[in-house]
């Protein structure tokens, strides 16, 4: 009689385990996935903010290739705050500040200006406009 009694409630109990661990199983489960879910969706947000990085940095190449002098200066502009930008590895950023640089040392015309020496101020700089009136440096 008491193996009568024994064995529905072993049956209970291991019913009971088995359960649980199911539970746990499926518990860890969900939650790699949801982390799996969450890693995804942050590289496709990650991935989408470059693009669009790239794609206000192609318009502002573009614009600064402009012959209109607005554009130039907007797309100047947007450069500066591209070079900034979070949305931006540490090299495309570093891109973005050596076009300005080049940028800057470039004439209209596509000359390339001169360099003053290192170390010299800008406020010890003299500029000079070559109009090629001979007859006024005189």
């Amino acid at each position: 009689m008491t193996v009568d009694w024994w064995t529905p409630v072993l049956a209970f109990l291991g019913g009971g385990g088995g359960a649980w661990l199911s539970y746990r199983a499926a518990r860890r489960d969900t939650v790699a996935r949801q982390e799996g879910e969450r890693h995804d969706l942050t590289q496709r947000e990650g991935q989408g903010r470059r693009e669009e990085w790239g794609r206000r940095f192609t318009a502002a190449l573009d614009d600064i290739a402009s012959d209109e002098f607005r554009r130039r200066e907007l797309g100047r502009t947007v450069l500066v705050h591209l070079s900034g930008s979070e949305l931006a590895t540490a090299e495309e950023r570093e891109l973005a500040d050596v076009v300005l640089e080049r940028g800057a040392l470039l004439e209209d015309d596509g000359d390339v200006l001169p360099t003053p020496p290192e170390g010299i101020l800008v406020d010890d700089l003299r500029v000079e406009e070559d109009d090629g009136d001979i007859r006024k440096r005189r």
